[in-house]
């Protein structure tokens, strides 16, 4: 469990449910057990449930910022966010094997950790905006002749409704590891650490920082030396 701020904590199970207490009172805020698949199934939601392997929903690792609770589910990461009270994106298979560890970074950025020994930077991102009307299909409006049937557009409407307004983006790989990362830090300035089953510990830096910063240091140096000459 987390504190999400001076008056709420959030608590997560192994079978996948997730709840928002008040601290002053000890009432529940808000509840989310539908991990497993963040769209509204009322037909199926029970039988699917049951179906589902204990791994696959179990909450190992919470994180947290501002807007949002970022949950590490089985082998997935979903996004809540605490205003809508709703899943906002999700990545249902974001490793190989069980997410053991999650952190935020600056610029709407995720880190996240598991099993199968890989370390990966997420983004989080807004969907852009679907049509509201379905391209017309068909040999007869492929030459503008029909209409969209629009009682056949209605179920698509409802699913674009239903779906997450954000995403969540692969944008690194952090490839070193040979079997299951435990956990890692990371430092604003100075980079990750991460440590494995597999007895070592390593720390990553950020390139075009880094080069940055040596360019900056290679510059000062040959100006305290005199070798440095800038054309006016």
């Amino acid at each position: 469990m987390v504190n999400v701020n001076d008056v709420s904590f959030v608590t997560g199970s192994h079978v996948g449910e997730m709840i928002i207490w008040d601290i002053l009172d000890w009432t529940v805020q808000a509840c989310e057990c539908n991990f497993w698949d963040p769209s509204p199934q009322l037909d199926t939601q029970q039988e699917i449930k049951l179906c589902q392997k204990p791994n696959d929903i179990s909450i190992h690792h919470f994180t947290w910022d501002e807007e949002n609770v970022f949950a590490a589910v089985g082998r997935g990461l979903y996004v809540y966010n605490l205003q809508m009270k709703r899943v906002i994106a999700c990545q249902k298979s974001a490793h190989d094997s069980n997410v053991l560890h999650i952190a935020k970074l600056p610029n709407r950025q995720l880190i996240s950790c598991s099993e199968d020994g890989s370390v990966r930077i997420w983004e989080l991102r807004e969907k852009q905006q679907l049509a509201a009307e379905p391209v017309p299909t068909g040999f007869f409006n492929m030459w503008g002749f029909g209409r969209v049937n629009k009682q056949a557009s209605q179920p698509v409407k409802k699913q674009q409704e239903n779906a997450p307004p954000c995403s969540l983006e692969l944008i690194g790989d952090l490839i070193g590891h040979s079997s299951s990362v435990e956990m890692f830090l990371y430092f604003e300035d100075h980079g990750l650490v991460t440590c494995s089953a597999d007895h070592l510990i390593i720390l990553w830096k950020n390139g075009e920082r880094e080069s940055g910063l040596r360019s900056l240091k290679l510059f000062q140096k040959l100006e305290e030396n005199g070798d440095l000459y800038l054309d006016i």
